[in-house]
């Protein structure tokens, strides 16, 4: 049984921003991912965001990054697009590819959340080389499977409080993952240069166009952290890299979730399906995951290490 050792506090790079927690990952077998389904490549070009739907059952919301189409692609579990129940074979006039966002453009969309008040907010937040000096929120009511077109409610502008630097030479300020926690929406970071990400937390005002961000943690990933997703029930964190899976418990709701115990273990995709970028909860024990080359994969609870005490 996997255990993570206890964390270690580093000193800050900035003044006044939280320490990085640094788990170490003992459990070095990692998990042989199979295939329990695949995306339409029409509909997805490349995966690179998962999330579930809170309110049509067996639903998840995917979309494609940076100069892809503009639009949201509701799928089911074994990937293929979701359509209506009534939908027959003469659905529409051409193949269904799902949603379009009218008035959007996918600069490099990363990122999709749930406000638990039936928006979907959608991360138009991609900054490979942290060179964007504006970045974009699309607060969207959540569609109906089988809808053709959708019209965000609200687009919010930011920027990185602590980026002084276009392009950032460590190229520290993109970013892939979003979740919901707490009432509030927060963004994981994801860096070119080391393995560690840092987590904000957006005020989102309620009537202006500016989101502006607070910094809550910050922990070594050990890897780029490609997608983050909340569990039905609220009681987990599931935080994605390339190569390895983290679930926090964050039953408590703490302040900072990556505080609380950790499970953790390494994941090994078919070669052909490296590049994990996707991370959403079919439910409250089973995870899936997305590759940008198309593939999915499910994961159990409990084939992940054990949890340890708090930290």
């Amino acid at each position: 049984m996997s255990r993570l050792l206890p964390l270690v506090l580093l000193s800050a790079h900035l003044l006044g921003a939280p320490p990085v927690l640094t788990p170490a990952v003992t459990r070095e077998d990692a998990l042989v991912l199979k295939s329990t389904g695949s995306l339409d490549r029409d509909a997805v070009p490349e995966c690179s965001a998962l999330l579930a739907s809170a309110t049509q059952e067996r639903v998840l919301w995917t979309l494609s990054d940076s100069d892809g189409p503009a639009r949201l692609v509701a799928i089911r579990p074994s990937g293929l697009v979701a359509l209506p129940p009534t939908a027959g074979p003469g659905f529409g006039q051409k193949k269904y590819l799902g949603v379009d966002v009218v008035g959007a453009r996918n600069l490099d969309w990363e990122a999709l959340a749930s406000d638990g008040a039936g928006n979907l907010i959608l991360g138009d937040v991609g900054n490979n080389l942290s060179r964007r000096r504006e970045l974009f929120l699309y607060v969207i009511p959540e569609p109906t499977v089988g809808a053709a077109s959708v019209t965000p409610t609200r687009r919010l502008t930011f920027t990185w409080p602590d980026q002084v630097e276009f392009p950032d030479p460590e190229q520290s300020h993109d970013c892939e993952a979003m979740f919901w926690y707490r009432g509030k929406l927060h963004l994981l970071t994801k860096h070119r240069r080391d393995t560690r990400s840092r987590l904000w937390r957006a005020e989102i005002p309620s009537t202006a166009s500016r989101a502006y961000l607070s910094p809550v943690g910050a922990f070594d990933a050990h890897g780029m952290v490609t997608d983050a997703s909340v569990s039905p029930d609220g009681r987990h964190l599931a935080v994605l890299t390339y190569r390895l899976l983290w679930v926090f418990d964050i039953s408590r709701k703490p302040e900072n979730p990556l505080t609380g115990p950790a499970l953790a273990r390494p994941l090994q995709p078919p070669v052909s399906q490296w590049q994990l970028e996707g991370c959403a909860w079919l439910d409250n024990e089973t995870l899936i995951l997305g590759s940008e080359e198309g593939g999915l994969f499910q994961v159990k609870l409990r084939e992940l290490s054990a949890p340890v005490s708090e930290r």
